[in-house]
């Protein structure tokens, strides 16, 4: 270890801070790497929930088409559908079937802020994918 004596004269340190500073700089080498590799091996991230990426036949991958999602009754939707919504798991789908049970449904959508856990920023994130009635009830 000729190397660190030299290391340690050019510097004016001790031993024992050569060896702290060899152990610094190996901690910083070896966060850059594991970085390196999380970010070079790391699991791509799904579309925004707000689109479905759908395939054609026949397109390169890089090549897809995005369609908006339909529109999910929040008033008959059961649990599956709830929870395909962006931010809605399945305690907050049983959460918001139990409102529209003990409510007789929602009247607007702004009533699903009433929901223990929807709060205004979920609220606006869901408004423009929900409905209140089919729109074939509607006519």
């Amino acid at each position: 270890m000729q190397w660190l004596y030299d290391v340690q004269h050019r510097l004016s340190i001790t031993r024992r801070e050569a060896m702290a500073l060899l152990t610094v700089s190996a901690l910083f080498w070896g966060g850059l790497l594991v970085q390196e590799a999380q970010e070079r091996w790391a699991v791509p991230k799904r579309p925004p929930a707000l689109y479905q990426t759908v395939k054609a036949s026949g397109v390169p991958p890089s090549m897809t088409v995005r369609t908006a999602p339909r529109k999910v009754n929040v008033n008959t939707a059961p649990a599956a559908a709830l929870e395909r919504l962006p931010e809605i798991g399945p305690a907050l789908a049983r959460r918001i079937m139990r409102y529209r049970a003990e409510h007789n449904g929602f009247a607007t959508v702004d009533e699903l802020d009433a929901v223990s856990g929807i709060g205004p920023k979920t609220l606006a994130t869901l408004r423009p994918l929900v409905v209140l009635r089919d729109s074939a009830a509607a006519r």
